[in-house]
């Protein structure tokens, strides 16, 4: 409950008042995993009634993978700042800050800069991606086809009970977080056997994250088809697994 980030505060000495302010993911990157939206919605008043900052990661969440076009938008709150990359140019190392102009304006055109500002082959596939999303509202597709990902999802979970700990995610985005013997206790031993599975047969998918989370980010432009066609290698994984 949000009840314990104000302990967590009082607990460390901190008044609202030394706070500037507050920066978490969206969703936790490692496990997909959203935070209760009453949660989000309290921390926001929060932030807004201390004069506090609210950022939100959203380098992961961001331009449709989750079913909106910001991750955020499941909360019902807009943050101050947020930070994107990513999916902003769909491969190459490009990042964007966005806030309000009151925070964002303080320092002049041209005043801050790094190492890798302004690579204009990184400028144009970002401006590639995002007309893209937008001319083909791919977040639509990711809310739809993401429905058949989940539900897909859900069918392993109730499968292999004593694996699937929990299924965690929105969109398309997904966490299958693998546990022993059906305990809360992460498996990361049967996680990467799970995956490497896949690989093999084809399925391309990360290496187990958060200890033991087999994580799933199909493309935006995937459809029904290649989903059904991908959870049923998964399957076959697993089967072979347990």
């Amino acid at each position: 409950s949000f009840e314990l980030f104000l302990s967590s505060l009082h607990e460390q000495g901190v008044s609202p008042d030394m706070v500037a302010g507050v920066i978490t993911e969206t969703y936790q990157g490692g496990g997909a995993s959203f935070m209760p939206a009453p949660y989000a919605r309290r921390l926001a008043e929060w932030c807004e009634e201390n004069d506090v900052v609210l950022i939100l990661d959203e380098i992961q969440a961001a331009f449709g993978r989750t079913g909106r076009k910001f991750g955020f938008e499941h909360y019902g709150i807009v943050p101050d700042i947020m930070c994107c990359g990513k999916g902003i140019s769909s491969s190459l190392p490009v990042a964007a800050v966005i806030g309000r102009a009151d925070l964002l304006d303080q320092y002049e055109p041209g005043s801050m800069t790094s190492t890798h500002t302004g690579n204009p082959i990184c400028a144009a596939a970002a401006l590639a991606s995002l007309e893209l999303i937008s001319g083909e509202r791919l977040w639509e597709n990711s809310a739809a086809v993401g429905e058949v990902l989940h539900q897909e999802m859900r069918r392993l979970q109730e499968k292999y009970p004593n694996a699937v700990g929990s299924v965690q995610g929105k969109g398309l985005v997904c966490g299958l977080h693998i546990v022993r013997d059906g305990r809360k206790e992460p498996d990361p031993d049967l996680a990467f056997d799970i995956v490497t599975r896949c690989v093999e047969k084809g399925l391309l998918l990360f290496s187990p994250v958060g200890k033991a989370t087999v994580k799933i980010c199909p493309p935006l432009v995937i459809n029904e088809e290649q989903i059904r066609e991908g959870v049923s290698v998964l399957d076959e994984a697993m089967a072979g697994s347990l």
